[in-house]
């Protein structure tokens, strides 16, 4: 049963993924949209031709399209990007009735602080959607509890070594983020490679502070089976947890604030280590790697030996769910780039607007529209071409 479970699922859980982050992100710019009043002329989840379609009374056209790797909002009135408008009329049926009055007014109406509310109301329900999965996993699924995480062993020659740290240290802090288990030590010198880290440490009654600069090197992931570049200070870590508590409900969103924050805060890092020159682009992945990221997440799952098929759908439930907040928060923080196409590059018109009292020309606005969509075709192309040369034997 596992076999053929896991033989006809292989694509399901990256549909699942895109589909629920990218419905959260649109249902953002949607709603904040109706609030201001703004006419709404349809709501697809996916590209190209429609598979369902419904209307509602407001007269919003609701689709789910066959090519689930996206979706759309369209506002009466609103400027798109050229293969908007393409998909837009594509997907209308073939026998589509006279247009219907819709509800609302266009949204070319709305006043630049609206139309910038509208703008970042996608992001800013894929932040949210992200600390609703953290705060539920927590509640669920529980979190370990802290730990005393101590340094086992000192590599000979490595940089700990040279710093000073010695076998016994208990390690408070790394790189000013408190830690309670040793991921959390390994997750702040992975994304630090090349750069100096404080580490805090408690020796014999005694707090003191050492500097440690992550040596940058290649391993292979053991769940992707692909070469990565991490930062590695030379240290053996003993600090597993021994307990796991599960949250009340007020502990959860405070859990699920501080974990997307602090993904956030490691999107960040990433990004200006990328601006700096001190990571490589293979750092990103787009929708292949994604794929592949959740199907060896679930044959990792699903081949488990001794473990029961619940139990696998169990702790997958989980992988996934947590693979979604952070997929949010990655679509959230993308669309904030100040990028023509992207949320960020309409904020950044609204706000020029409102600063200036007059309106973006709209030959400047499709102009920047079509530059930027240009530079994310090339992007995407080459962050695909990045993805699948990784599938190949041999590839990073």
């Amino acid at each position: 049963m596992d076999g053929i479970f896991s033989a006809l699922a292989s694509p399901l859980p990256f549909i699942i993924l895109i589909s629920i982050v990218i419905t959260v992100h649109e249902l953002g710019h949607y709603w904040v949209g109706r609030a201001f009043g703004a006419a709404v002329e349809s709501f697809s989840i996916g590209f190209g031709r429609s598979i369902f379609e419904v209307r509602d009374k407001r007269g919003t056209r609701w689709r789910l399209n066959w090519l689930p790797l996206g979706g759309f909002v369209k506002f009466v009135g609103e400027l798109q990007a050229p293969t908007d408008t393409r998909e837009a009329n594509e997907a209308a049926p073939a026998d589509a009735k006279p247009a219907v009055k819709l509800v609302g007014k266009p949204y070319t109406e709305l006043g630049p602080m609206k139309r910038l509310a509208v703008s970042l109301g996608g992001p800013f329900a894929n932040f949210v959607f992200a600390i609703v999965a953290f705060g539920f996993l927590g509640m669920s699924y529980g979190v370990p509890q802290a730990t005393d995480v101590v340094v086992k062993g000192v590599v000979r020659g490595s940089v700990a070594e040279a710093a000073g740290l010695l076998p016994g240290d208990v390690i408070l802090q790394a790189g000013g983020r408190p830690i309670s288990i040793a991921s959390d030590v390994n997750r702040v010198t992975e994304l630090s490679a090349g750069e100096p880290v404080k580490y805090r440490l408690l020796r014999d009654g005694q707090e003191l502070t050492v500097q440690v600069t992550p040596v940058e090197t290649e391993e292979t992931n053991p769940v992707l089976q692909m070469k990565q570049k991490v930062g590695r200070i030379g240290v053996e870590l003993d600090g597993r947890p021994t307990d796991i508590r599960h949250l009340n409900p007020i502990e959860a969103v405070g859990y699920g604030v501080t974990s997307t924050g602090d993904a956030l805060s490691a999107t960040l890092n990433v990004l200006r280590r990328l601006v700096t020159g001190k990571e490589g682009i293979d750092k990103l992945s787009g929708p292949v790697g994604i794929f592949t990221l959740a199907d060896k997440v679930t044959d990792l799952h699903m081949q488990q030996k001794e473990v029961t098929f619940l139990e696998k759908l169990h702790q997958l439930t989980y992988s996934l769910l947590q693979l979604a907040a952070l997929l949010s928060i990655g679509v959230g923080f993308f669309n904030l780039l100040p990028i023509p196409v992207l949320d960020g590059g309409a904020a950044v018109m609204c706000l020029a607007e409102a600063a200036t009292g007059k309106e973006i020309p709209e030959k400047v606005q499709r102009v920047g529209l079509t530059i930027g969509l240009a530079c994310l075709v090339s992007f995407a192309l080459l962050i695909t071409w990045q993805d699948i040369s990784r599938l190949w034997p041999g590839g990073s």
